[in-house]
């Protein structure tokens, strides 16, 4: 063991205390991020590099680290007068949940007492609570410690895309005592606008980018031919959707219940699309033409955020089709949700069968030799293909949410393919720049104006604008290359 990790270890040891009993039924508690950030550790100095310096560099630059001072902004405050809150923002379980877990008073999200809550966001709330995984990370035998044994003692392994996905989507999707509900929305909070690719590609890193590539490649462990590309990219996008809509549906599973013992609570409007309701109302309006057209009087459209991408993303996993055929709890959630009033009890069930569903194929999209098998860089070029010709110009044409969920998807797509390509020619980089040239385009039409948190004009205009981008898309697509 060399000094510093010995130096380490004995910190640890002479702090914590050494122990090598798990107790099972006992949830491991958190130990505070202060224990991460000495210098012999994770807390060396800022700029020099990324291993060793963690902590400065996520405390610099990661949102997360600030995640808990929004609560005292006037915002936070306004809020909270909204929803005639007992107490402050900053000193309530239902923001404290997400925006410093540590310090709720939700004793099933914390387990730490008298914690400063600065850190907001910290190290634990991600890598897991570090009671019995502390003093062992140091080791030298760590990193080929069996996997189960980590995760026993409350260590999250981020390396794998789907812990990531997961652990990202407690928040920013949302579960039990973590609901941006129609309440918080109306009172000012942000809604939820999750896409994991494309939140992972904004995020400020703390740590190399290029660990993420060299984890999941594109060729296998010991085959001979070594292509250097990379399928994280795919796996984010891929594995990131299905794990949104399954993490969606087990919300609305929990709303419904919620509805049953508590009907005041049901329905729960933010599971219908917001510009249902808030929209032009001049009876020439393209949402009256363009949408009321065809649905039963009275009823609106479901939330089509999280699940405009579940027809394009089930066409990746094709091949997976006979193991995890679409169940009919999906269907019938359609049909529910084109009734003015969808009942809870039928809700709550359909949507807990639907989200087994998902989860089983998420985990079998995550192993890596299906995942090499769908996400190549040939796979990825049919699938964007058939994203373009098939599903684009419904989605564009249907509402704001699914046109912008197509536009993060070929954005992740694009990321991915370059990614999985491995090396390219002069020829693909002078594609990758057409290609580029349209997204940017979408990207415009799709933008909110400034000071505006919903799209101003969603109606013809912008919707015959990006099907002119999808048809020169399609154009680049199939060009053959040389």
């Amino acid at each position: 063991m060399q000094s510093a990790e010995l130096h380490s270890a004995l910190c640890i040891l002479l702090y914590f205390g050494a122990t090598n009993a798990i107790a099972e039924d006992v949830p491991p508690k958190l130990v505070g991020s202060a224990s991460c950030a000495t210098a012999a550790c994770h807390g060396g100095l800022a700029g020099q590099k990324f291993v060793g310096s963690e902590f400065p560099i996520w405390s610099a630059r990661d949102p997360h680290s600030r995640a808990y001072s929004v609560l005292l902004n006037d915002l936070s405050r306004q809020m909270a007068e909204q929803l005639k809150l007992p107490k402050p923002a900053h000193e309530s379980a239902v923001c404290l949940n997400c925006h410093s877990p540590a310090t709720s008073t939700d004793s099933k999200l914390s387990s730490i007492s008298g914690r400063q809550p600065l850190d907001g966001v910290d190290c634990e709330q991600c890598h897991g609570p570090a009671e019995r995984w502390l003093t062992d990370h140091v080791r030298t035998d760590w990193k080929s410690r069996p996997a189960e044994d980590k995760r026993r003692r409350g260590y999250r392994d981020l390396t794998d895309v789907l812990t990531r996905a997961n652990t990202c989507a407690d928040c920013h999707v949302g579960g039990p005592g973590r609901d941006v509900n129609h309440d918080l929305i109306a009172a000012g909070h942000p809604r939820l606008f999750f896409e994991l690719a494309t939140f992972h590609a904004n995020w400020p890193k703390h740590w190399p980018d290029e660990a993420d590539a060299k984890r999941h490649p594109v060729a296998e462990p010991n085959a001979k031919a070594k292509t250097g590309g990379s399928i994280f990219e795919a796996k984010l996008w891929g594995v990131g959707q299905v794990v949104t809509i399954q993490r969606s549906l087990e919300l609305l599973q929990q709303r419904a219940e919620l509805g049953q013992r508590e009907p005041a609570k049901w329905p729960e409007l933010a599971e219908w699309n917001c510009f249902a309701c808030h929209h032009d109302l001049q009876p020439a309006s393209w949402w009256q033409s363009k949408d009321e057209a065809h649905r039963p009087r009275g009823s609106f459209r479901w939330n089509s955020w999280p699940y405009a991408m579940l027809d394009p993303a089930a066409q990746l996993t094709l091949s997976l089709a006979d193991q995890f055929p679409e169940p009919a709890a999906l269907a019938k959630l359609r049909l529910h949700f084109a009734t003015p009033l969808p009942p809870a009890e039928a809700i709550a069930r359909d949507a807990t069968v639907a989200a087994q569903w998902l989860r089983a194929t998420a985990e079998l999209l995550n192993q890596p030799n299906i995942a090499r098998q769908v996400m190549s860089s040939k796979s990825l070029d049919a699938s964007r293909l058939g994203l373009v010709t098939i599903d684009g110009p419904r989605l564009v044409s249907r509402d704001w949410d699914s046109a912008t969920q197509l536009f993060l998807s070929l954005n992740a797509l694009q990321s991915a393919i370059i990614a999985a390509r491995g090396s390219s020619t002069q020829a693909d980089h002078e594609r990758d720049l057409k290609i580029q040239d349209v997204l940017d385009s979408m990207n415009e039409t799709l933008n909110f104006q400034p000071g505006l948190r919903s799209p101003r004009d969603f109606g013809e205009p912008p919707i015959e604008r990006l099907q002119s981008d999808l048809r020169a898309l399609q154009k680049l697509l199939s060009k053959p290359q040389p």
